[in-house]
């Protein structure tokens, strides 16, 4: 196994780290901010806070906080701080994947429960290494697998305050100004993606629950009866359509909600991989002949495997026709429809009834963060509202207070919309365009080289910033022999996942298994994609000398 370790040669980019964060502390060579604790340095007594300590004085002796001493809480921030900047300091030398096995790694955390108090000192420097050093690196550029974003800096410090401020938005009472933040995000999010200024929406954990709640709504929408009442029985069976792209999750929501299954229709796609029109009719024809009642039509707005986008245009005329409510899967996708690259590809998504769009995957923010936008607020409310004796309700004027609780299935629910309204603030609307442009234009570069290589393929389209193509080695002779060639992309799955330099995942495409190259990260170069078919070359020579 090849354990070099990789320098990344920079390159211009509209990445999202900031200016003056790239200072080196002397003889360390570690990008270094040296107030990296400064928001640590305000911690002001006013006289309030004077009369809260003499308060804290005369508290019972019998209580047991968990509170250390402001000062010593103020040191530990700028240990974890300390941290925090040595792992970025280090992401063009690390390994994108940890070298140690599972159990290993396992073994790392096999204690007792603890009984007494451990120094935090010494828990931090579990977390550098033992945490740290073994997990999968998204921050990296060098991460081109599945949709996992590289997150931003703003971010970071959002999760740190989110967390300080401990709010629940489910009430607006709870948490008035996060509830009044994550009202303000939803509509921000609609604007960037060019949806309906009116829609409403909810932040979840991600695109299988953003899924979910569309599917929820669908059916309190268009079900010929009251499902939340009277459970699937209360009349006939609802179907739902999708591309054979879809997502899984649309599966497990089927599932989930009772509508089986069995009952989401998968229509076939033409050779771009966008949902075939014409069997969608079909379908959606021979079902309600057969006493089926068509409720929903999902279409893609980048698939995982290849990025693809349905005709949303044509979906939403369809349904309109159909009287079908129309949801679009773009959470992968979505924030792209606010770019001049790709914006056209997304025409017909500003007609969908809800749309469901994940900042944590192309607008750079940490997990978790989904969004579900719908563009009647009041379906929202229909499908979740359950008024309860212990839950004060809220006026449902336009302008009242709204809680959130009414507009999604959670009720404790964590403040997700500081990191996405930071994100927004921090980097604004047309940086974090560029940076979509920029990993869609360097994506369609991988795809032109890989065109240009006669030991490479490739297997679709690149609308978006997925690649997929197999390697095929230089040797002419296998190039038609596809068992060879997918038990060859196969083991070089997981031996780059080993290697460690470069991180893919495979799929299928048309029965035939290949790598697939991701990225929604604002840090990617081309170097970074240079490097990963080197290194393809590199690790694939080798499986075949040991054949």
């Amino acid at each position: 196994m090849t354990t070099a370790i990789f320098c990344a040669r920079p390159t211009p980019q509209p990445r999202l780290d900031g200016p003056g964060r790239r200072e080196l502390r002397p003889g360390s060579g570690i990008p270094f901010r040296p107030h990296a604790t400064m928001m640590l340095n305000h911690i002001r007594t006013t006289e309030f806070e004077k009369g809260t300590c003499e308060m804290a004085k005369q508290r019972s002796p019998e209580v047991t906080s968990l509170d250390s001493a402001l000062e010593t809480f103020r040191d530990d921030l700028g240990k974890a701080a300390e941290l925090v900047i040595r792992l970025y300091g280090g992401l063009d030398r690390a390994r994108v994947t940890p070298s140690k096995s599972r159990m290993e790694i396992a073994s790392l955390f096999d204690e007792p429960l603890p009984e007494d108090p451990q120094p935090m000192e010494g828990i931090l420097g579990e977390v550098e290494k033992n945490i740290f050093a073994n997990s999968t690196l998204y921050l990296t550029p060098r991460f081109l697998g599945y949709i996992n974003t590289g997150g931003n800096q703003a971010t970071v410090l959002a999760e740190l305050l989110a967390a300080a401020v401990n709010q629940v938005p489910a009430k607006w009472h709870f948490a008035p100004a996060a509830s009044e933040v994550e009202r303000r995000v939803i509509r921000w999010i609609a604007q960037f993606i060019g949806y309906a200024p009116e829609a409403a929406g909810c932040l979840l954990s991600g695109g299988s629950a953003g899924n979910l709640v569309g599917l929820a709504v669908a059916r309190k929408q268009k079900a010929p009866f009251d499902a939340a009442a009277l459970g699937m029985r209360g009349g006939p069976p609802v179907t739902v359509y999708v591309s054979q792209e879809g997502h899984a999750s649309l599966e497990k929501g089927m599932a989930l909600l009772g509508m089986g299954r069995n009952q989401l229709r998968k229509i076939a796609v033409r050779d771009d991989f966008t949902i075939n029109l014409e069997a969608l009719e079909q379908q959606v024809a021979e079902d309600r002949n057969n006493g089926c009642h068509p409720i929903c039509v999902v279409g893609n707005a980048g698939t995982t495997n290849t990025g693809a986008v349905d005709p949303l245009d044509a979906l939403a005329e369809f349904c309109r026709k159909q009287d079908l409510w129309f949801h679009v899967d773009a959470a992968y996708g979505g924030p792209a429809a606010g770019t001049k690259t790709a914006g056209r590809i997304f025409r017909g998504l500003d007609r969908a009834d809800s749309v469901l769009v994940n900042p944590h995957k192309w607008l750079y923010v940490q997990a978790e963060a989904a969004c579900i936008l719908v563009r009647d607020s009041r379906a929202l409310r229909d499908t979740f509202q359950v008024v309860a004796d212990y839950l004060r309700e809220e006026s449902d004027a336009h302008d009242g207070p709204l809680d959130f609780k009414d507009y999604g299935p959670q009720l404790h629910r964590s403040f997700r919309a500081l990191k996405v309204w930071m994100t927004f603030k921090a980097y604004g609307a047309r940086k974090l365009r560029a940076a979509i442009e920029s990993n869609i234009e360097i994506m369609r570069y991988l795809a032109e080289r890989i065109d240009e290589l006669p030991d490479f393929i490739r297997l679709a389209p690149v609308p978006l910033s997925v690649v997929c193509f197999q390697y095929r080695t230089p040797d002419v002779a296998v190039h038609r022999d596809q068992k060879y060639l997918n038990r060859l992309n196969h083991r070089l799955t997981e031996a780059l996942e080993k290697d460690g330099r470069v991180f893919l995942s495979g799929t299928k495409i048309h029965g035939r298994t290949v790598l697939r190259a991701c990225s929604v990260n604002h840090r990617l170069g081309r170097e970074d994609v240079d490097l990963l078919l080197d290194v393809i070359r590199e690790v694939g020579r080798l499986l075949i000398g040991r054949a």
